[in-house]
C-alpha cells in the first residue's frame, strides 16, 4: 500500500494509530494495494462477515489481508469437516482471525495432543467453540497449566473435567487463578471448601470477585450461606434476581430458610408457572438497588 493510499485505508475505519500498530505487526501490508484490500473486505463480507468485523479482525491480525480468498474458503472447509458447522468456523474466526494463518495439519495436531491429555474429540470441538484462542496456545503452555493447577491442589481429572466446562482457565494468567482462591479464602472459606467450590463450578473463576462477594453476603443476611457449599452452582443466579424472588415470596407469606430456598433458583419457566410472575417483573418490583441505597442509609439493618 503506497503511502498517497493511507488516506484512502484510513477511510475503511481505520485510525492512524491503528495503521502505525498493523505496520509494525505486519511490515509486508505495505506491499498490499489499497484496491486489493477492499476486495478482501468484500470478499469476507460475502462469506458471513460484516464489513466492521472485517475492519475489527484485521486490526488484531493484519496478515489477514495478505491471505487469498481461496485460501480462507478452503480453511473453511477443513474446519467444517472436523466437525464444526460453516456458522461456527465465522464466530470462531471473529475472536481468533489468526485461525486462519493456522495450518489445518497444525489445527489436527492440536486436537490430537487435547485427546493424548485425556479430552475426546467432541470435546475438544466443543472446548474450542467456546475458546478458539486453545488453538493458539502451545501444547506445552497447556501441559503446564495443568500441572499449576494440579499444585494448587486439584488432580489432573478435576482440571481436566473443570477445562470442559470453562476452557478459558488454559487463558487465565497462574498467578490470577491464586488471587481468585486468596479473595475467596478472605471471605470467610477454608482453601478445601475453594476448591470443592470451583470443582462444582469452575465458573468462579470468571466472575468478579466483587460480583461474588455481594452474593455471599446477601445470602449470609438471609440465612442461607451454606448454599455456597452446598450448591455453587447457584452463584450463577444474579443476586437481584435472589433479592426480588425473596421479597415477592415474603409479601406471600412464603418465608425462605435452608430448607426451601431452592424456590429461590426456580428455573424462569417453573417460578413463572408456579407463581405468575415473570423474572423481569419481579425485578422492576423490588430492586436490589434500592435495598442496598436503604442499607447504606441506615434504613435497614
Amino acid at each position: 500500500m503506497k503511502k498517497e493510499d493511507l488516506p484512502e485505508f484510513l477511510k475503511l475505519g481505520y485510525t492512524k494509530e491503528e495503521y502505525d500498530r498493523m505496520m509494525e505487526k505486519f511490515p509486508i501490508l505495505s506491499t498490499i494495494g489499497i484496491n486489493n484490500i477492499k476486495q478482501k473486505i468484500e470478499d469476507m463480507v460475502a462469506l458471513g462477515y460484516t464489513r466492521e468485523e472485517v475492519i475489527k479482525m484485521a486490526k488484531f491480525h493484519p496478515s489477514l489481508y495478505s491471505y487469498s480468498i481461496e485460501n480462507i474458503k478452503q480453511k473453511i472447509e477443513d474446519m467444517i469437516a472436523l466437525g464444526y458447522t460453516r456458522e461456527e468456523v465465522i464466530k470462531m474466526t471473529k475472536k481468533l482471525s489468526a485461525l486462519y494463518g493456522l495450518s489445518i495439519e497444525t489445527i489436527k495436531q492440536k486436537i490430537e495432543d487435547m485427546i493424548a491429555l485425556g479430552y475426546t474429540r467432541k470435546e475438544v470441538i466443543k472446548m474450542t467453540k467456546k475458546l478458539p484462542a486453545l488453538y493458539g496456545l502451545s501444547i506445552e503452555t497447556i501441559k503446564q497449566k495443568i500441572e499449576d493447577m494440579v499444585a494448587l491442589g486439584y488432580t489432573r481429572e478435576e482440571v481436566i473435567k473443570m477445562t470442559k466446562v470453562l476452557p478459558s482457565i488454559y487463558s487465565y494468567n497462574i498467578e490470577n487463578i491464586k488471587q481468585k482462591i486468596e479473595d475467596m479464602i478472605a471471605l470467610g472459606y477454608t482453601r478445601e471448601e475453594v476448591i470443592m467450590m470451583t470443582i462444582e463450578l469452575p465458573t468462579v473463576y470468571s466472575l468478579n470477585i466483587e460480583n461474588i462477594r455481594q452474593k455471599i453476603e446477601y445470602y449470609r443476611e438471609i440465612g442461607i450461606e451454606n448454599i455456597v457449599i452446598e450448591k455453587t452452582k447457584l452463584l450463577m443466579q444474579s443476586v437481584s434476581l435472589t433479592y426480588a424472588r425473596r421479597e415477592f415470596l415474603l409479601s406471600k407469606g412464603i418465608i425462605v430458610n435452608n430448607r426451601n430456598y431452592s424456590k429461590l433458583f426456580y428455573n424462569q419457566k417453573k417460578f413463572e408457572k408456579q407463581f405468575g410472575v415473570t423474572n423481569k417483573e419481579l425485578l422492576e418490583m423490588y430492586r436490589y438497588e434500592d435495598y442496598l441505597n436503604e442499607k447504606g442509609r441506615g434504613m435497614i439493618k
